[in-house]
């Protein structure tokens, strides 16, 4: 066995045991969102574990096996029509990953410094990924198709994905991805400390007889902020290193390619691991009897979203 079969069966284990997650709160999350409506954090929940479902199906069974076999499996080509295909597929939800950042950015601004709790219904919420979808799937289309280069693929050579650029030529690409990366990760980064001030100011302000009661609240807020904050630090770990590998790595080691899907499993993983972890309500709709009791029984502190206009309750 190679260096190179380990690091594939590493990414192929951790990326499946990641598809797993993200399946387990699939329906959960969609029964909340779209049935129960109980909350529009739950529907851009749903949309951002769709985008990374299909992010880890690319690494999971077209990288991550390619990896391993040491060659192009399901395509047999590095750059036929099919590993087009998976590289819209990837490319397509990664920009939505970049999207959804921003969504969830400025739901927390809404609700935390605006105090504006009716901005995102349902509806609202719906037809913003509405725009969203048709605005990825465009780009996508343009990165993969319409643009002279650079076409976005897997490839089990370097262990990681790529712009195929064999000519050295401009890649109008890789520009348009990092102008999603570095806009979205500006403008959420600016939203979050918008809100981060906000709850700061809020604990000064609060009046003496409702400090107790304000101090709870803003606790509340804090920690659901966290949590979208975290799971934004691997979404800008993924892409600084995406873009930065290519330029410090030696071409004698390419295996140090591999952290780029790791980072991008990790990355897909982190809204899974917070709702299983912290969201009460997604836990006690887990069907799987064995997991249902696994996590309806957990004694750490719970996450819970009350209502459309509120920031969720944490609960010991």
């Amino acid at each position: 066995m190679t260096l190179k079969w380990y690091l594939g069966m590493g990414s192929f284990s951790l990326s499946l045991f990641s598809i797993f997650l993200n399946l387990l709160i699939f329906f959960p999350v969609f029964r909340l969102a779209f049935i129960q409506k109980k909350s529009s954090v739950y529907i851009i929940a749903f949309f951002n574990i769709i985008s990374d479902l299909l992010q880890l199906f690319v690494t999971c069974f077209y990288l991550s096996a390619s990896t391993m076999a040491d060659r192009y499996v399901i395509t047999g080509d590095r750059m036929n029509t099919l590993a087009v295909i998976f590289g819209w597929i990837f490319i397509n939800a990664w920009y939505m990953e970049c999207l959804v950042q921003i969504v969830m950015a400025a739901n927390r601004f809404c609700i935390i410094t605006l105090k504006q709790y009716h901005i995102f219904t349902f509806n609202f919420t719906m037809v913003v990924f509405a725009i969203l979808i048709s605005i990825t799937s465009f780009s996508a289309v343009c990165t993969q198709y319409l643009f002279p280069c650079c076409v976005f693929i897997s490839d089990h050579t370097i262990m990681s994905f790529m712009f195929h650029n064999p000519s050295n030529e401009y890649s109008y690409s890789n520009l348009m991805l990092v102008s999603y990366d570095v806009f979205c990760t500006f403008a959420s980064t600016v939203c979050y400390i918008s809100v981060f001030f906000s709850i700061r100011n809020s604990y000064k302000d609060a009046a003496a007889s409702v400090q107790n009661d304000q101090n709870k609240k803003n606790n509340k807020d804090v920690k659901y902020l966290l949590q979208f904050v975290f799971i934004s630090i691997f979404y800008i770990f993924t892409w600084v290193l995406f873009e930065l590998l290519p330029h410090i790595v030696p071409s004698n080691h390419l295996e140090w390619y591999s952290i780029v899907p790791v980072l991008v499993t990790l990355n897909c993983s982190s809204n899974s691991v917070i709702y299983l972890s912290c969201n009460r309500e997604v836990r006690k709709s887990i069907q799987i009897p064995f997991m249902s009791k696994f996590f309806g029984n957990s004694k750490v502190s719970t996450t819970v979203v009350t209502t459309n206009a509120q920031s969720t309750a944490v609960t010991n």
